[in-house]
């Protein structure tokens, strides 16, 4: 019997240099390690167990190992469905998503839960090795479903984030545009065409990270395969892409300040 791979906790992006502050859902986030503590645990006792069972072959052994078996198996149901309440705290938290995004997100949390509960009420009936390898092949084949339910999320909220920071963004590019006009005819002839062109540069950011929005979007809303592997690396592909939207906003906001230090002095 394999186990299957845990999911890693991510650590999202945050746009440092703007000083958001966010709650970080403590409660779930300790639960879910707790879980995957006891998992860990529980995934070594069935390993010697098994390996017990296959050494010698006893009625003993035997006993040992379906016991250790089928409380691993209730183990990875918990620590999977920790991980799934964890996602969910971090979208009741979020306030990058609209509300539709968000109600998609939490379906998805919801039916996999269900799923997971389903799974879980199966394993006290288990009556043989034989019925547990049965058993933990209906999560197994279930898996990459589960695996593409949480990467989804996962991006969703990475885009959340994005979607704060870049509201930021256009309110300060507004403003300074706003006082461009308001103070224009006051700044020399250079200093103008210089003005103008930050500007160009940092509206010019603004498009890049648009279009690299927009193809995260797309990516995400495809992200489907029969390959866990194959998955990987989709998901390794929109996690840079991410990286590559977030550095624009983040050179833009750099111009930003330079912009706005220019501007307070009438040269």
């Amino acid at each position: 019997m394999k186990r299957l791979p845990v999911v890693v906790f991510v650590i999202f992006l945050f746009f440092t240099s703007v000083g958001l502050t966010y709650a970080t859902a403590d409660q779930a986030r300790q639960d879910y390690l707790f879980q995957f503590d006891s998992y860990r645990a529980k995934y070594t006792d069935f390993q010697v167990a098994k390996n017990e069972y296959a050494k010698f072959n006893t009625l003993t052994a035997q006993a040992t190992a379906l016991e250790k078996t089928k409380t691993m198996l209730a183990q990875r149901d918990l620590l999977l469905r920790a991980y799934l309440f964890l996602l969910n705290e971090k979208l009741n938290e979020d306030a990058g998503l609209n509300a539709a995004t968000k109600q998609l997100y939490k379906t998805l949390i919801s039916s996999e839960v269900t799923f997971l509960e389903g799974h879980a009420q199966l394993i006290p009936a288990i009556g043989s090795l034989e019925d547990a390898v049965h058993v933990s092949r209906e999560l197994e084949s279930h898996y990459r479903v589960l695996q593409v339910s949480i990467r989804q999320i996962l991006i969703g909220l990475s885009l959340g984030q994005l979607s704060i920071l870049s509201t930021l963004y256009d309110t300060t590019l507004r403003d300074a545009q706003a006082l461009v006009v308001r103070y224009g005819n006051v700044f020399t002839n250079q200093k103008q065409e210089t003005v103008n062109r930050w500007l160009l540069q940092i509206t010019n950011k603004r498009t890049l990270y648009q279009q690299k929005l927009q193809e995260i979007t797309s990516a995400n809303a495809q992200l489907q395969t029969t390959n866990l592997q194959e998955l990987d690396r989709q998901y390794a592909e929109v996690t840079k892409n991410i990286g590559e939207a977030r550095q624009y906003l983040l050179e833009g906001a750099s111009f930003l300040t330079e912009l706005t230090n220019a501007l307070k002095y009438i040269d």
